[in-house]
């Protein structure tokens, strides 16, 4: 009898000892439901020993002659020690799991950290571009002039811009760096001084295309350019020159019928000594629009992959085309968001009207 006593209380001792330490490790890795699952085997466990113990405690004591109670016995013992090393033994991969939990953690805070403070240079970044913009566009008598620009991400690589020469004529020009984002947003921020620059000495569309493709041409690295368009426009005897470097514009007549303004040079910075030539000088006639606009615009994609194209764009232009300027730049950005419901703006969006009062 005594030998089972000493066997069960062995097996006590490890089952309590399991589960203090099961009950400990329930407090330091309390969210793990798995701990409360095995504190709660160790304390039944240990209940279940207290229970076979009171029994044996109270047997005869010729049953230590008995083989099954001492298989039970030693059985018992056994569970309660493997179940003591196993929880001994798993505490150390819990520890490692626990440290590696919070410096996973911390890692994650550090780069929610870093996203932040990217996202408020990015937003300084967008805000010191769109400054970079027109505020409004000039005032010319007999003309309504509006202009939008929406990038595709933070920054973009679109631009435009107004100058107005001392003679009274009005140069507008539109421009698209190949691709969009910070690269395309920082090549545009330098030809935009560039051309601003240019406009203080030049006034004709095909030297200022000229000029400024020279200068860019020296700074570029191979395969990247710029497509422009440019327009000169004489509002006191209502005519139009303009010249275009892989880029074009379209003139929409009150009657719905369309002119393409197409620029013959190539894009700013592939020829870096090719000559451009303006236009000869277009009539302007009331009602008619000017309409100048990147890419971004008529290639837009629905879900489908349906590209919007140029003649929803200019149908939109006629269909508004006694309304503001300002107005009609709105709906044609409201059109084309619409056509491209629930998709992801792919390209710059940036456009000029100019419309003939």
């Amino acid at each position: 009898m005594t030998a089972f006593k000493i066997v069960l209380g062995l097996a006590a001792a490890f089952q309590i000892v399991s589960v203090l330490l099961a009950l400990r490790l329930n407090a330091i890795y309390r969210r793990r439901f798995a701990w409360l699952f095995i504190s709660g085997a160790a304390v039944l466990m240990a209940v279940g020993m207290l229970a076979s113990m009171w029994r044996i405690w109270d047997a005869a004591t010729d049953l230590e002659h008995s083989p099954a109670l001492w298989a039970e016995s030693l059985a018992t013992l056994m569970m309660a020690i493997l179940f003591f090393a196993g929880i001994a033994t798993i505490e150390p991969i819990f520890k490692e799991n626990e440290a590696a939990r919070r410096s996973a953690e911390h890692e994650n805070q550090r780069l929610n950290a870093a996203v932040q403070h990217t996202m408020e240079e990015m937003m300084i970044a967008k805000q010191i571009q769109q400054n970079f913009l027109p505020q409004s566009p000039p005032e010319a008598e007999g003309y309504d002039l509006a202009a939008i620009s929406l990038p595709a991400e933070w920054t973009s690589g679109d631009y435009y811009d107004f100058h107005q020469a001392e003679d009274g004529r009005l140069i507008a020009v539109i421009a698209d760096v190949a691709g969009h984002g910070v690269g395309p947003a920082l090549m545009m921020s330098s030809a935009r001084s560039y051309f601003r620059e240019i406009v203080q000495h030049y006034d004709e569309p095909g030297e200022i295309l000229t000029r400024w493709n020279q200068i860019i041409s020296s700074e570029i690295k191979f395969g990247d350019f710029i497509t422009a368009w440019v327009a000169v426009i004489h509002p006191e005897r209502h005519t139009l020159k303009f010249a275009g470097a892989g880029h074009n514009a379209w003139l929409i007549n009150s009657d719905g019928s369309v002119r393409n303004l197409e620029g013959e040079g190539p894009p700013l910075g592939v020829i870096g000594d090719f000559t451009f030539h303006g236009s000869s000088e277009v009539a302007l006639a009331h009602g008619q629009i000017l309409l100048m606009a990147t890419d971004g615009i008529p290639e837009t994609e629905n879900p489908e992959g349906e590209q919007w194209g140029n003649d929803r764009m200019l149908a939109v232009i006629h269909t508004r085309r006694n309304q503001p300027a300002e107005r009609i730049v709105d709906d044609m950005v409201d059109a084309v968001s619409g056509f491209a419901t629930d998709t992801p703006r792919r390209d710059d969006v940036t456009a000029i009207v100019v419309k003939v009062a």
